[in-house]
């Protein structure tokens, strides 16, 4: 799961008793000491207490522009439009018409990126560059978004927090994109500017995961967990960050204690029912998603979890209705195709699950589990490469090219490409392999020898032309590479065809298209 999510706020609905019990405590203090507090806690990024406060406020000066401003500020920050919206509406009636940018945010949290853009109009505030670089992003103009954020980083700020906001806008979105070493500088100025901030606390533990640096990603974290323990977010981070280093325990722990910060958000619940997953927590699972199994979306990570359970307790033919679904969306997953072939296996399909697994299992990089399943769907059906898969899972062979294979990853994942491009050339000595070659083009485009990228990208397409993941890192060799744009276009668009819903290659593919005009 990715960490850079993390630095997101939640949007988090304050609950009408828990207002009218705050304006209750605070009914005998004056307007001016209210707002005071409120001021102290906006600064403080206590937004769900500054609201309370500034609605008891205004019940005493329903009509102070200040007080109005700061509510609605409030009110954008915890993600509610409808209550910012309302506060505009009283500050525009109490005499002040500077309200385009709070209206041009309130926009974009309907999730209407043009109207947002045309609010802004000529708001040249750090903040009106952000809320436009946001927006840019929402309608896939990635060019125009990067120019908005480097104008919001030269515009004057309205405030250090507004400041802060773009910048860390901006380096989630450079997190985004692999350019780790513009977000460290941002994150430097960030540091600078307000090192205490949550942005500025969560943004550190992201650039300290995408560099692989991970117990500084996880000190990061719990340094924001303890300075705003009402956001569930960099909760959520650290429990992923627990999970891959196997403490399932305390990854589930962090995990509780987001749900009671942030009860139903729909991360949590994806986070908690995966480290049910990997406790092999079958029933519970089955409990937890049959109730909702129509609204699962097809190859959706809940939807395979509960297929994983049901074929887990014995319901094969729904697990594979489930897998089959998940193959036709995610075609490039081999998560859904291997327990599709498993699935198959259950139900007695075993030309089926040949069918399924043989493409999987072909692969220098398959995993045991792969190999194991299409074992047996092999001698299933009498295929002679049985033996050969049986070979393969001999301990002492496996163990070594499974050490291999983590090593590419593992150096892939830290960006060391040289150690990547060796351990691929060194895999790619045991037989021609798509995956393989896919890597070694990786790897290579990293090293800047584009030649031998596009050559390697080029023979894995060559090998499964019905790949969209081929097809796309060939684009991409040729992006880095600067070169053929055409051809760029041409398999950005085949990539596409195949795989419709791959938010990536549909946002290199808007590029591509905007670069030819």
């Amino acid at each position: 799961m990715s960490l850079f999510l993390a630095i997101m706020k939640r949007p988090v609905r304050l609950v009408l008793p828990l207002v009218a019990l705050g304006m209750v405590s605070a009914c005998g203090d004056s307007p001016e000491t209210l707002f005071a507090h409120a001021r102290a806690d906006f600064a403080a990024e206590n937004y769900q207490e500054a609201r309370v406060q500034l609605a008891s406020a205004l019940r005493g000066r329903p009509e102070d522009r200040a007080m109005l401003a700061l509510f609605v500020e409030t009110q954008l920050r915890l993600g509610d439009p409808d209550g910012a919206e309302g506060a505009i509406a009283r500050l525009e009636r109490a005499g002040d018409r500077d309200t385009a940018r709070m209206k041009a945010e309130a926009a974009l949290l309907r999730q209407n990126p043009r109207r947002a853009l045309e609010l802004l109009g000529t708001d040249a505030s750090s903040e009106g560059w952000r809320v436009r670089a946001e927006s840019q992003l929402a309608l896939g103009d990635e060019v125009e978004a990067r120019a908005a954020f480097e104008k919001g980083l030269d515009a004057k700020p309205a405030t250090p927090a507004g400041e802060v906001r773009l910048a860390a806008s901006y380096a989630r979105y450079l997190l985004q994109n692999d350019d780790l070493t513009r977000a460290a500088w941002l994150l430097t100025r960030m540091q600078a500017m307000a090192p205490r901030a949550y942005e500025t606390l969560v943004m550190a533990g992201d650039l300290a995961s995408a560099q692989g640096r991970e117990e500084e990603a996880a000190r990061a974290y719990r340094k924001a967990i303890d300075a705003f323990p009402d956001r569930a977010a960099p909760m959520l981070a650290l429990a992923n960050h627990y999970d891959g280093l196997g403490n399932l325990d305390e990854a589930s722990r962090l995990v509780e204690q987001a749900g009671n910060v942030a009860p139903g958000d729909p991360e949590v619940d994806a986070l908690r029912i995966q480290l049910m997953s990997e406790k092999g927590e079958w029933e519970k699972i089955r409990l937890a998603l049959q109730s909702r199994e129509s609204e699962l979306a097809a190859g959706s990570p809940l939807s395979m979890t509960y297929g994983e359970a049901l074929l887990r307790l014995g319901q094969a033919e729904q697990a594979r209705i489930i897998f089959r679904r998940a193959a036709l969306v995610l075609p490039g997953n081999p998560y859904s195709r291997m327990m599709l072939g498993e699935a198959q296996i259950a139900t007695g399909d075993r030309q089926g699950a040949w069918a399924t697994l043989a493409p999987l299992a072909a692969s220098t990089l398959a995993r045991p589990e792969v190999l194991e399943r299409a074992e047996q769907a092999a001698r299933g059906v009498g295929a002679p490469e049985a033996e050969e898969l049986q070979a393969r899972l001999d301990p002492v062979s496996l163990k070594e090219t499974m050490a291999l294979v983590q090593q590419g990853e593992n150096a892939l994942a830290a960006q060391r490409w040289a150690t990547a491009a060796t351990v691929y050339e060194r895999l790619l000595a045991r037989g021609e392999d798509p995956e393989v070659l896919k890597r070694l083009a990786i790897a290579e485009t990293g090293l800047g020898d584009h030649a031998a990228a596009i050559g390697h990208a080029d023979k894995a397409v060559s090998l499964n032309r019905g790949s969209a993941d081929y097809l796309y890192v060939a684009a991409l060799a040729r992006i880095s590479a600067r070169r053929e744009p055409a051809e760029v276009r041409r398999l950005l668009e085949a990539a596409a065809a195949i795989d419709p819903r791959n938010q990536a290659i549909a946002r290199d593919l808007r590029k591509a298209k905007a670069a030819a005009g």
